[in-house]
């Protein structure tokens, strides 16, 4: 019987090391290369492998961006305050921000900016729903063992793995600079020129969305008394949404997150019908706009530039809690001009 039990322990060592050899071997979604992740083909799980990067070089960078993918394309080496590291990853919310930037800031590294643009994906989606079984977008474990050992597991798994491998056996990389742009800015390829694609011509909904305005604010006084207790500097601003992505957004409450959110932070407001977001050179599709329109933001925001008439269109606009009445007021009569039927406020009588 003792024969029995070491062989067989020696077997499941066997197996399980087997295991572990192929799946940090191949390691589809990079959270085993955080330090220099591959170009695979498989969208790396970015909530998770910047953050152990930032842990694991602590004082490479004084400032952050966080945001969506759609933040991505945000030149951050550009911005004049600080060495900002473009935190961007998959259908990030304001909840992962939070727990990112206390994770930061427990491991003594505390930025003197923080940047974060928000949009539809912020108050749509809920952080406690798919993201925990999406592999891409699984969040940062708790600090806890059981936390750790149960993200890692759902990594180990040989079948995904051999799976995905298929996927980054026949891929081909075209992006070079893609590790170290990971490593110098956390940016996605800001040349990438390809033409806009949309096939549906409806906008980008996903089927999940559901307006959750309460707890995104409570996430967002949470990230705003972070900042104030620990001397950084706060920006928020909001991402100039395409316009049929953002007609369906309106039409399910995003003014109601608007207005909402000037009540607790104030804010550059690009969510609007514009000459921007009524151009579809300025977009890659219906989610996503180019490095040139994040250039305008970012030129607004940290050099006060001012375009007048895109200003009176809503493209750059200081949102606070004085003037949002009627701000959001200007933003009901653009959407009913064109002839967008909105919900009844949830929010506030503006």
């Amino acid at each position: 019987m003792k024969k029995f039990v070491l062989k067989f322990a020696a077997f499941a060592v066997i197996v399980v090391g087997f295991f572990l050899t192929v799946s940090i071997g191949i390691d589809p979604y990079n959270i085993f290369h955080y330090n220099y992740p591959r170009n695979n083909g498989i969208e790396a799980n970015k909530n998770f492998i910047k953050t152990r990067y930032m842990i694991a070089e602590p004082g490479k960078f004084d400032s952050f961006l966080f945001g969506s993918s759609r933040a991505g394309f945000t030149d951050v080496e550009a911005l004049p305050d600080g060495k900002y590291y473009n935190m961007c990853s998959s259908e990030a919310l304001p909840a992962e921000h939070v727990r990112l930037l206390k994770e930061l800031i427990r491991h003594g590294i505390v930025p003197e900016n923080v940047t974060v643009m928000v949009d539809d994906i912020s108050c749509f989606v809920d952080p406690d729903g798919l993201h925990k079984t999406m592999l891409f977008r699984i969040p940062y474990p708790d600090d806890n063992i059981s936390s750790w050992f149960a993200f890692y597991v759902k990594y180990c798994d040989i079948l995904t793995t051999w799976q995905a491998y298929r996927e980054v056996r026949d891929y081909v990389p075209t992006d070079q600079d893609y590790t170290d742009r990971y490593r110098r800015s956390g940016s996605e390829r800001l040349d990438n020129d390809r033409p806009f694609q949309d096939e549906s011509h409806v906008g980008y909904w996903a089927d999940y969305y559901e307006l959750r305005v309460d707890a995104v604010m409570a996430d967002i006084r949470e990230l705003k008394s972070i900042c104030e207790q620990n001397g950084i500097n706060l920006r928020i601003m909001t991402n100039p949404l395409y316009h049929l992505t953002y007609q369906r957004d309106i039409e399910n409450g995003y003014l109601d997150f608007l207005y909402a959110l000037a009540g607790e932070v104030d804010y550059w407001n690009f969510s609007s019908f514009s000459d921007i977001t009524l151009n579809d050179n300025n977009y890659y599709e219906t989610s996503h706009f180019r490095p040139s329109v994040s250039d305008k933001m970012m030129d607004t925001v940290y050099n006060g530039t001012q375009d007048d008439a895109l200003w009176k269109q809503g493209f750059g606009v200081k949102v606070t809690k004085e003037n949002r009445d009627e701000f959001i007021y200007f933003l009901k009569y653009q959407a009913e001009e064109r002839g967008v039927v909105l919900p009844a406020s949830t929010v506030g009588a503006y």
